[in-house]
């Protein structure tokens, strides 16, 4: 049962991971920062203020998701 439940997770990972595109940036990296709306630091949230922001460069790299 185990061994079967193991291989239906596989084929549900590589099913969801099929359009993934791993992306892996490195510290000096430039990078554009699309905000979601209500998500926007260091700035005065307006309801017209642009989403996307300016290039940001990478400083370091704390870990896979971040």
């Amino acid at each position: 049962m185990r061994a079967q439940i193991e291989k239906v997770n596989e084929q549900y990972k590589a099913k969801a991971n099929k359009k993934h595109t791993h992306l892996e940036f490195k510290p000096r990296d430039l990078v554009w920062l699309h905000l979601k709306e209500g998500k926007v630091p260091f700035k005065k949230e307006e309801q017209l203020m642009v989403r996307g922001d300016d290039l940001y460069k990478i400083m370091q790299r704390v870990g896979d998701n971040a």
